[in-house]
């Protein structure tokens, strides 16, 4: 039994925002926002596969493990801005930091 399931690839569940984000049993903590409190008691799974044969999501070497701090941390970080920053500027800091740091 699960909660999320990815073909191929890794984390994509939680960058998409519409699907439901959680886990069944021991391993979640129940469903969160929105509709998703309304399902709270239904058992859905969420699946995501590659469109484009032959193209895969790797892990970056700079968060894979072992993680090495001095490249691992500043990529999250870069990663963290590029996503969530307001501004276009700090977008664009966030993708250099993921060249500089990736």
């Amino acid at each position: 039994r699960s909660g999320m399931f990815t073909v191929n690839d890794f984390g994509v569940n939680y960058l998409i925002q519409s699907l439901p984000f959680g886990g069944v049993k021991e391993s979640g903590f129940g469903r969160f926002a929105g509709p998703e409190g309304l399902r709270a008691c239904c058992l859905e799974r969420s699946i995501v596969k590659d469109r484009i044969w032959g193209v895969r999501t790797t892990i970056p070497g700079a968060i894979n493990y072992p993680i090495e701090a001095k490249k691992g941390l500043p990529f999250g970080m870069s990663l963290v801005k590029m996503f969530y920053s307001e501004s276009l500027w700090e977008k664009l800091m966030g993708i250099f930091g993921l060249i500089k740091h990736g």
